[in-house]
């Protein structure tokens, strides 16, 4: 019989007042509270007027779902998808509109920065404070007061005020005070961000130590990977909406999909490409010879293409340098995948890329094909069909890893600026067209049995160089 669930939200929404101008604020509740007193026409005239004075803006529409003990659950979405007013909600901080939110047991919560927190107040102080409202006695901090300071390690800080305290030494002391405490839920929204990555190596394994224990963990994050990694199963939020419940890995692939949606959406309304002048074709880039035949094609049948519907994958074959079909490789051998995308309108600058995913979902290597020199035309027309081969030198710990291929667009004229950052390249990518786990590749040790013949003990194994300068002992 499974265990009663600990968070149940039954169709929970949020709406917010947006007022015309401030004094819309007084004036249409006193309009609401006269209408409810007149009766007839002139009651609903009243309200009819009330009503003019502001909009509703729904943060959250009919939200529903389930969350047992010992569940961690990832919430994902863009920024203002609800993730935020969900959240606090949970922990009680806000009142839904309508639906009902019900949690059983002690709530430990890190949502907003400095909540909870008085500023003027020194960490110890608010270590008290934070802890007495969470329904410790005074006794029961003091046994575990040494614990908190040693996991926030802020050394004598703890004595300060929080008002002097950096956003990161901040976020180390909420998260020792709320993980301390013993909670049976644990929500936390984005604050392990402003941690540096020893901190969110440490909270991560705090987290790993609760839900051992049956705590139940609810995380909203854009860090995709760590949700994929940590999360049993992950909500995708989009406009207020629940748009998608079930496991991570498949949660993150519907999250780039109504993420390029909206990106291709966009691009369209702001710029329609033109229709591509009739002009002499130019001179045909050299064929990728050979091309794989037919026994060493992947099945595409079963996988799902990410992306906006602007081309379609027709090919990909996974094949050894020489271009023979191969799914087992040595560590150091070179993989070569092959891979075709049919353009099913006209189209800007398009880029091929290949990520190697471990059993985690983690990319383990993903490299576009500008990284590798090779620039393609700036516009292809409805029709075209692209070929790309990337071979990947298998620098990796010894494992299973599934591949993905991916056909994205950007406007070309970024790549001619003098600079430009990775967050702007990101922001003006468009997945066309993405295939998950199309092929799985198995890496396994050299024939040497030599210890040295070992290429890394890692994931992967990155270029490096080492020295040794041998020092006699002193006379």
């Amino acid at each position: 019989m499974a265990a009663a669930p600990v968070i149940s939200v039954a169709g929970v929404s949020k709406a917010y007042r947006i007022w015309d101008s401030p004094s819309d604020r007084l004036v249409a509740p006193l309009l609401e509270s006269a209408a409810r007193t007149l009766p007839g026409a002139l009651g609903h005239g009243l309200a009819r007027r009330a009503a003019r004075r502001y909009r509703d803006f729904w943060a959250l529409r009919d939200v529903s779902f389930e969350v047992r003990q010992g569940e961690c659950i990832g919430i994902i979405g863009r920024n203002g998808s609800g993730k935020s007013t969900l959240l606090q909600i949970i922990a009680g901080t806000l009142r839904p509109t309508t639906g009902q939110a019900q949690v059983h047991g002690r709530i430990a919560a890190l949502l907003e920065l400095g909540s909870g927190f008085n500023p003027d107040f020194t960490g110890r102080e608010n270590v008290y404070l934070n802890a007495a409202v969470l329904g410790l006695t005074r006794r029961e901090v003091d046994e575990r007061f040494d614990r908190i300071a040693a996991f926030a390690d802020i050394g004598d800080f703890i004595d300060q005020p929080v008002k002097t305290y950096s956003s990161g030494m901040f976020v180390r002391l909420a998260f020792a005070v709320q993980t301390a405490v013993d909670p049976q839920i644990l929500i936390v929204d984005e604050a392990l961000s402003v941690g540096d990555v020893f901190f969110q190596q440490r909270c991560y394994e705090r987290m790993r130590q609760l839900l051992d224990a049956g705590v139940c963990v609810v995380l909203a994050s854009h860090d995709l990977g760590s949700v994929q990694q940590f999360c049993d199963r992950t909500l995708v939020f989009r406009r207020g909406l629940l748009a998608f419940q079930g496991p991570s890995a498949e949660a993150t692939k519907v999250y780039f999909q109504l993420e390029q949606q909206e990106k291709a959406a966009a691009f369209a309304a702001a710029a329609e490409p033109a229709a591509l002048p009739a002009v002499p074709a130019p001179t045909a880039a050299p064929a990728i010879a050979p091309w794989p035949g037919p026994e060493a094609q992947v099945p595409l049948e079963a996988a799902r293409p990410i992306g906006n519907g602007w081309a379609r994958c027709v090919s990909v074959a996974v094949c050894d340098s020489e271009g023979q079909p191969r799914l087992h490789f040595r560590q150091g051998e070179t993989m070569a995948v092959f891979y075709e995308y049919e353009i099913l309108r006209d189209m800007e600058f398009c880029l091929g890329c290949v990520t190697l995913r471990d059993k985690t979902s983690q990319p383990v290597h993903s490299k576009i094909t500008l990284q590798d020199g090779i620039r393609g035309p700036a516009r292809v027309r409805r029709g075209t069909r692209l070929r790309y081969r990337q071979d990947t030198v298998l620098n990796v710990g010894c494992a299973d890893y599934t591949l993905d291929v991916a056909l994205e667009m950007i406007n070309a004229d970024l790549l001619d600026l003098p600079g430009i950052s990775y967050d702007a390249f990101m922001a003006a990518q468009i997945r066309v067209c993405e295939l998950h786990a199309v092929a799985s590749i198995t890496v396994r040790l050299r024939d040497e049995c030599a210890p040295f013949q070992l290429l890394n003990f890692g994931m992967t194994g990155m270029p490096s160089r080492s020295l040794i300068e041998v020092l006699p002992p002193a006379s």
